[in-house]
């Protein structure tokens, strides 16, 4: 770092500080990769280090930021730690800018993210896939279902692309952390756009031949769902397919079925009961907690206890059949054994 660890009077940060003061784009992006070596290196000198970070800071606040961001989390030589920083930059203009930009400067910084999210790859560390992920659900808090209106489209269309699980993961993230900001009630900026957005996931969740019955007069208006089926039997299919591949040898698989159910856990305290028995999510439930997966065993069954269980009576379904379905199902795999008539007495 030309001597900026020694304490040198070259200072790469100063320098990059003038120039970004100035205008001056050409040289900054090398100077963002010195900075951050600068933040990242144990050997800097404190002064050093924090002058770094207050540049890479002052950064975010530049027009172009998204720009550099995009140009940066797109460049696969670059270092993740270079990546990580250019998905802050646009991050930041995200969450603190959306207001003041023009519908033509929105339209471009989401289409920067649709590329980064289409462009992904197993060989990317995982922080930086959700950390893109986190950027769609960011802006699709901002702008879906009014200006925005084929978020779905495009995630079905990852969902469909060819090869690695990567992009199924990406949409299950997606999927998972917008319900869980849309429905909880603690995002500042869900909460404001709470009527559309919850509208738009019953939406996009429910099968088609379910919603039309359960809202008959239900106005039609802008649709914002790909196809008929809806994610939950998107999620119950992609389960069934994964449970049904010797799975336990495949960690993309086991990855894959412990963020579907994680998206079940989610979804099942808000979902249509119609909708949850429609596309068979008790059924895909018991075939995964049938499995020798401990994990996915562990993560059933906080489903089942928690957000599904207090479903199951709207679904007609009472617990202790429940439980005979799960029993049953365990003694096909030979689990329970011995002790099947200790826990029918249980169940009494």
């Amino acid at each position: 770092m030309n001597g900026s660890v020694n304490g040198s009077s070259t200072n790469p940060v100063e320098a990059a500080h003038r120039e970004h003061t100035n205008g001056d784009s050409t040289t900054l992006l090398p100077r963002i990769h010195e900075a951050l070596e600068l933040v990242h290196n144990p050997y800097s000198s404190n002064e050093s280090r924090q002058q770094a970070s207050s540049f890479l800071e002052e950064i975010k606040a530049d027009d172009q930021a998204p720009y550099h961001g995009f140009t940066l989390a797109s460049d696969k030589s670059q270092e993740p730690v270079v990546r990580h920083y250019a998905l802050s930059l646009l991050e930041h203009a995200i969450k603190h800018k959306w207001a003041e930009y023009s519908r033509e400067q929105a339209a471009a910084l989401r289409e920067w993210v649709l590329q980064l999210s289409q462009n992904i790859s197993p060989e990317d560390p995982l922080y930086l896939r959700n950390k893109t992920a986190q950027l769609w659900v960011e802006i699709a808090k901002r702008s879906w279902a009014a200006e925005w209106v084929d978020m779905d489209e495009l995630l079905v269309r990852l969902w469909e692309l060819p090869g690695p699980v990567v992009h199924k993961e990406f949409v299950l993230f997606v999927l998972e952390t917008l319900s869980d900001e849309v429905f909880n009630g603690e995002d500042a900026v869900a909460v404001l756009r709470e009527g559309a957005l919850s509208k738009a996931c019953v939406e996009i969740f429910t099968p088609a031949i379910v919603l039309a019955e359960a809202f008959p007069n239900r106005q039609r208006g802008d649709t914002f769902r790909c196809g008929e089926e809806g994610w939950l039997v998107r999620l119950g299919e992609l389960l069934s397919q994964c449970l049904d591949a010797e799975f336990y040898n495949n960690p993309q698989y086991q990855t894959c079925v412990v963020k579907t159910l994680a998206v079940y856990k989610s979804v099942m305290p808000w979902a249509i009961p119609r909708a949850i028995a429609s596309a068979q999510c008790v059924q895909h439930m018991c075939k995964s907690l049938a499995t020798s997966s401990v994990p996915v065993q562990l993560v059933s069954s906080g489903v089942r206890r928690g957000s599904l269980g207090c479903r199951l009576t709207l679904l007609g379904i009472r617990s202790i059949s429940f439980r005979f379905i799960f029993q049953i199902t365990l003694f096909r795999r030979g689990i329970l054994g011995a002790c099947m008539p200790h826990v029918y007495k249980s169940s009494s």
